[in-house]
């Protein structure tokens, strides 16, 4: 590490305290005087037909007003109406050279700085008028210009040039920042030579005044205004990024620093202490796909960080808290722990923006114009979530910002919605003007009195906001997530239209004899085939024509598992009872392998007696949606097989259960991935990325005492410890990871099964049960449990029918079941299942032929009916693909298989 302090030839001055109040409504009404008297101003200057170019000493001048208008007293009093924004005005015109442009505002000068692909630097005041023109090295590349917060400073930052720096006090002077000197001329020669060393790939500044350059090398440079201190990372620097810093941001103080890299996220506090030990959280991203950590925020406090992570429009928004953890060797560590998560889904769309409104309540702005709500309550050791989707705007939304009036401002091409977090309310929309064809909005920046909006042309429009009253963001209240699930779950589920896409007999090769194993079969949507594995224990797939693509024998032994893989639909794998696993690529429909061990071979293994085989003798597995395959053993084991880069890693001493292992299921994370196993009596939740990563996660779980009849109830404190004899079927990661249903029953009594639904928390090492549903005679026993987002779907079944049942994560909301009798069922309830889109489908058995229900979540609303030739044993439901809507493929009892476009 090196500190060095750089003596400039001239120091710069900067902005004093203007004396108002530090509380943020004063403050606020202070602006807001400020932000009238600009306005009439401007309205003055338009009824005289004249305008003059105000010096940036002179904008800083306010001219005293009447205070603002009184706020509210509580709130359900009704709000005047605001006033009407002015018209805006082009501050910038569009043009060619213009285009792309990077540009940057500061309300403290009234000054707009902007740097177009000449790479000339322009300064601009708030009339249009252009003040100075300093022309960059034009063989480099600008990648970021701001203004420091006082305005006393600007930084255009380069590729390879460095940091330019350009004073509004010393305007006729640009200082050069290349790695740990400073030039007060900008040299030209040899650029891309001289600074191979300072790759710069990201810069930011904090509101202290401090500025960060990221390196391509994973190293960083820092420069603070006020002491004229810089700081340099080395190659030797503890807790170094692998690859280039991609993203940064700092605390509100500050005082800490996030960096982001392509599968790393670090925070420290880099100009007090060097340690980033302990700190990193990282991305499940596997080696050679795009994407990687883009952009962090922090909390007003500091203690929570938002980071979006991933590619284009699928990228996602991953919540950590950050806290204090433990002592390195040059101070105190910063520990993240992912408490979080929010996906792109077809009722949210992209995610465009992540605002924090305090220090736990955050608003991600989603390109279909709603807006979700995200609000923590902090524990000792853990944290609770509440959750709300608001419908704000019509879609198209392109970015947002918060105002200093509270209002969160969400932007359009051709409009800004100006949204009230408290009431929930859209209070103005801004009309923008008409934009020419195929010209979109690209960037947005506000002042306490202006919004400024840039466009695809170049153009960057200056628009008068209204006058608003002040949001205290202390009043949000956010409801449960349990709504925004519902609707979420809704999204693109109508009555269905079922038409046969294909239909493979018994005779066939879809054989299901009696007292033999039943038919297992599965279909790819995305290949378009159909795999079935006989009870003459063969392995057929057979194409959309019904061509039989792969015929091969498997080992006289029961098959457990049947599934392609939801990654790429293309990864065919088939579970043996003491075989092994035989994996077969459906793209290129070459021979069948056997992985039986640590090893995967090609051609198919005999059954033998074997060490190696009785080892690797599978009795549960699952896919990923990451494309990994896990595989529970009979001597409580188990082991991973990656099919994107056809790694195999297995169970540590911490991993393995003393017992079977009966059920598994993945927590799909970018952020915080997790698999979670079951044995008898005990569930193991590991904590992310390694087969290691499994301390402290042993539970072992009780069953809670049955009520009378079926019935549904919360749960306060842990689980209980130390039962023998419960057996776990089933187990399922809800939609966000943050909660876990398993299908337990005592091994005693195999039928007296019941659901549990447990929050996780403190980093994967707690189980908190909150909610259980007991079945009973008239409602029949769960056998299937299915999430839909954070909406539980359960089945049930009795001799002669069979009820459908939704649970919340906390009660209190309505919870839909069907049917209101479960007598009135078509028949006895064979199978169910639900795809991620809110589609359920219920089987049922009607004499000798079969139907199958279809609804939509929320409600349980039936949109159709499938009638069968036999009595449904087994279904799968799929979400729509490109080439496809909704699919659903159905097993008989005496064999055959129907697949169902629906």
């Amino acid at each position: 590490l090196a500190l060095c302090a750089i003596s400039m030839s001239q120091k710069t001055s900067l902005l004093g305290s203007d004396g108002e109040s530090s509380t943020p409504e004063s403050a606020y009404k202070a602006r807001l005087a400020r932000a009238r008297s600009a306005n009439l101003n401007r309205r003055q200057s338009r009824t005289d037909s004249s305008s003059s170019a105000l010096s940036p000493e002179s904008s800083l001048q306010s001219s005293p007003s009447a205070p603002p208008p009184a706020r509210s007293a509580s709130k359900e009093t009704p709000r005047p109406p605001p006033a009407a924004a002015g018209a805006a005005f082009e501050l910038l015109a569009a043009g060619e050279g213009h285009a792309g442009a990077y540009w940057s505002y500061s309300e403290p000068r009234g000054l707009l700085g902007v740097v177009d692909r000449s790479q000339l630097l322009r300064i601009i005041d708030k009339t249009g008028q252009l003040l100075y023109r300093v022309q960059l090295p034009a063989e480099g590349t600008t990648i970021f210009l701001g203004w420091e917060k006082s305005g006393a400073v600007l930084a255009a930052v380069q590729r390879l040039g460095g940091a330019f720096l350009w004073f509004p006090a010393r305007p006729e002077n640009v200082q050069q920042w290349e790695g740990m000197q400073f030039s007060t001329k900008v040299l030209k020669n040899s650029l891309v030579k001289r600074n191979s060393h300072f790759d710069t790939c990201f810069a930011c500044w904090s509101d202290a005044g401090k500025l960060m350059l990221g390196l391509a090398d994973g190293n960083f440079a820092i420069w603070d205004l006020g002491s004229n201190e810089t700081f340099m990372s080395r190659t030797h620097f503890p807790g170094k990024h692998r690859n280039a810093i991609t993203c940064g941001a700092w605390t509100p103080d500050g005082t800490s620093l996030a960096l982001g890299s392509a599968t790393q996220l670090k925070v420290s506090a880099p100009i007090a202490n060097a340690s980033w030990e302990g700190t990193a959280a990282k991305l499940d991203l596997a080696a050679g796909v795009s994407g990687g950590f883009q952009k962090v925020s922090f909390s007003s406090d500091g203690r929570m960080l938002a980071a979006f992570a991933g590619s284009s429009v699928f990228r996602s928004l991953g919540i950590y808290s950050v806290k204090e953890g433990g002592v390195a060797k040059n101070g105190a560590m910063r520990v993240l722990t992912p408490v979080g998560e929010v996906k792109p889904s077809p009722s949210l769309g992209s995610l465009q923006a992540a605002l924090w409104l305090g220090p736990f309540t955050l608003a991600v702005v989603c390109a279909t114009g709603r807006v979700k709500l995200l609000q923590y309550l902090r524990h000792e050791d853990f944290f609770t979530l509440a959750e709300e989707s608001c419908a704000v705007t019509e879609a198209g939304v392109v970015t947002a910002a918060v105002l200093a009036t509270g209002h969160v401002a969400i932007a359009h091409s051709s409009k800004v919605a100006l949204w009230d977090p408290v009431g929930k309310r859209t209070v103005q929309e801004v009309d923008l003007p008409k934009a020419p064809k195929d010209v979109r909005l690209t960037a947005l920046e506000h002042t306490s009195d202006l919004l400024l909006v840039s466009r695809s042309d170049g153009s960057v429009l200056s628009q008068p906001l209204p006058l608003l009253e002040y949001v205290d963001h202390q009043r949000v209240v956010v409801g449960d997530a349990d709504a925004a699930a519902s609707e979420e779950a809704a999204a693109g589920v109508g009555p269905v239209q079922p038409s046969l896409l294909l239909e493979v007999s018994a005779a066939e090769g879809a054989s299901s004899r009696p007292n033999m194993t039943p038919l297992a079969h599965c279909y790819s949507p995305t290949l378009r085939k159909l795999a079935v594995v006989n009870s003459d224990s063969k392995l057929l797939v057979f194409g959309a024509d019904k061509a039989v693509l792969l015929q091969n024998p498997l080992p006289l032994a029961a098959c457990v598992y049947l599934r392609f893989d939801p990654r790429s639909g293309k990864n065919l794998a088939v579970a043996l009872r003491g075989s092994g696993v035989a994996l077969w690529n459906g793209e290129t429909s070459g021979n069948l392998n056997m992985w039986t061990g640590m090893t995967r071979e090609g051609g198919l293994f005999k059954r033998a007696s074997s060490a190696k085989q009785k080892e690797f003798d599978p009795t549960t597995a699952c896919w990923s949606m990451a494309g990994q395959l896990a595989v529970g053993m009979q001597d409580g084991s188990f082991a991973v097989w990656d099919s994107v880069s056809s790694q195999v890693s297995t169970s540590g001493r911490s991993g393995k259960h003393s017992s079977p292992v009966t059920a598994g299921d993945w927590r799909t994370s970018l952020f915080a991935p997790a698999l979670a196993l079951a044995s008898t009596s005990t569930i193991k939740v590991s904590r992310g990325f390694e087969a290691a990563e499994w301390g402290s996660t042993a539970l072992k779980l009780k069953l809670p005492k049955r009520s009378a009849g079926g019935s549904m109830k919360s749960l306060p404190g842990r689980a209980k410890a130390d039962v023998e004899g419960l057996h776990f079927s089933a187990l399922k990661f809800s939609g966000g990871g943050r909660h876990l249903a398993v299908l337990a029953a005592p091994t005693s009594a195999p039928r007296l099964t019941q659901v549990i639904l447990y929050e996780i928390q403190a980093e994967s090492e707690a189980l908190v049960a909150s909610r259980e549903y007991v079945g009973d005679g008239v409602g029949g026993a769960p056998f299937e449990v299915c999430w839909s987002g954070e909406l539980l779907v359960i089945f049930s079944r009795t001799d002669s029918g069979g009820s459908i049942r939704t649970i919340r994560s906390m009660p209190g909301a309505v919870e839909p079941s069907w049917p209101p009798d479960p007598r009135d069922a078509p028949g006895r309830m064979t199978c169910g299942g639900l795809s991620p889109r809110g589609l359920v489908a219920a089987a049922f058995a009607c004499g000798e032929r079969g139907a199958v229900l279809l609804f939509g979540l929320p409600a349980l609303e039936p949109l159709g009916k499938i009638s069968t030739p036999g009595v449904p044993s087994d279904l799968q439901l799929h979400a729509p693909t490109e080439a496809s809507r909704h699919t659903l493929s159905v097993a008989f009892d005496g064999g055959g298989v129907q697949v169902w476009e629906v």
